[in-house]
């Protein structure tokens, strides 16, 4: 059972000083960036229980039959604090979702030929269905799957949620959500052009 974690704002607003001051530092290149930041080291919200991190990588691992290090946790659990552009420098709370990366080509190559042989059979779609197809797509051209833009009617759609909602609050107070990446360099290169972003604002 998950112990209820205490957010230290004065620690996560010296962290967020860190990753700043390394946006400045242009002798670091984004993909080190993301590597050492993003990729590297034991998430915030288990800093105080290292091992329950790999726990969680483990339990979503087998359930993929995959390896624990295809998968990752993401967004402000990871850093405890946010660097999305709609939510940027945000700290983490109890609020906040847990984001899950699953890089593994042989589980995105299995969704991509199950969404086409499913998308194909469609013969037209509403217009709340072509934009989420178009967003998906956006992300899809990316090397991610985002399994809240899967189509509406898609078998697999509830069975991926009813997973992540079976272990969500079960390590920590908070949910998780899950997305899949083709491989460890398309996941490397979409943060690199989130940190490139930042980089151009006032940091």
């Amino acid at each position: 059972m998950w112990q209820t974690l205490i957010i230290d704002q004065s620690h996560i607003n010296q962290k967020i000083d860190m990753f700043k001051a390394a946006l400045r530092d242009y002798s670091l290149t984004e993909k080190l960036i993301v590597q050492k930041y993003i990729i590297h080291g034991t998430p915030y919200v288990f800093k105080d229980d290292e091992g329950k991190y790999f726990d969680l990588k483990h339990e979503i691992a087998t359930y993929f039959e995959e390896r624990p290090e295809c998968v990752l946790m993401v967004g402000s659990a990871k850093l405890g604090f946010s660097i999305a552009p709609s939510k940027l420098w945000n700290l983490f709370s109890e609020e906040s979702d847990i984001d899950i990366a699953i890089i593994s080509r042989e589980i995105f190559e299995k969704f991509w030929s199950e969404l086409y042989d499913f998308d194909i059979s469609l013969v037209s779609r509403t217009d709340k269905e072509e934009q989420r197809y178009k967003k998906f797509l956006k992300y899809f051209f990316k090397g991610w799957l985002r399994p809240d833009l899967f189509p509406f009617k898609y078998s697999r759609t509830n069975e991926w949620f009813e997973y992540f909602k079976s272990i969500s609050y079960k390590y920590t107070p908070q949910k998780i959500a899950g997305g899949i990446y083709y491989n460890s360099a398309l996941f490397e290169k979409y943060h690199m052009q989130n940190i490139k972003k930042l980089r151009q604002e006032d940091v």
